[in-house]
């Protein structure tokens, strides 16, 4: 009987320390999931939004520049210029060096149109809390070859 007793005993105790490890793997789980919720990627859907992020008198450094020339999907041309300091002012006014350049956002807040000669529309790729990228694509087809001509630049405050 005491044999059965302390079976019971182990049993029990045995049973306990696997309850706490399985509570502890659960609280591991349920706050890998809050966490990975927490740091998903929300898709930039406001103009508002946009014009408060980047207007301001705060100064954009790009980061980095890249010129792509595409032919076919083929890279021909890679190019990085001299990285410069932009601001988005409240005029809605893009100021690089001495130039400034009147701008607007689209209503759903994914494109900035500059207002140059020809229009030029840049894509905002993303945002981030002190990043964003810019891209601005076309493309033409020339005999029987699509040229797609790519600038990448990368802002971070």
């Amino acid at each position: 009987m005491i044999k059965k007793h302390k079976q019971f005993v182990l049993y029990i105790c045995t049973y306990w320390k696997a309850m706490n490890r399985i509570k502890f793997v659960l609280l591991g789980l349920v706050s890998a999931g809050i966490i990975g919720y927490a740091c998903k990627k929300e898709p930039i859907d406001s103009k508002l939004f946009v014009e408060r992020y980047l207007i301001g008198t705060a100064k954009w450094p790009i980061q980095s520049y890249v010129r792509l020339t595409l032919k076919n999907n083929d890279t021909l041309v890679k190019d990085t210029a001299a990285l410069d300091t932009v601001i988005f002012n409240s005029d809605f006014k893009f100021i690089k060096g001495t130039t400034a350049v009147g701008f607007t956002i689209d209503d759903t807040g994914k494109n900035i149109t500059f207002n140059t000669q020809p229009d030029s529309t840049w894509q905002i790729a993303y945002l981030r809390t002190a990043s964003f990228k810019l891209i601005h694509e076309r493309k033409e087809t020339v005999g029987s070859d699509v040229m797609t001509y790519k600038i990448e630049q990368v802002l971070k405050k």
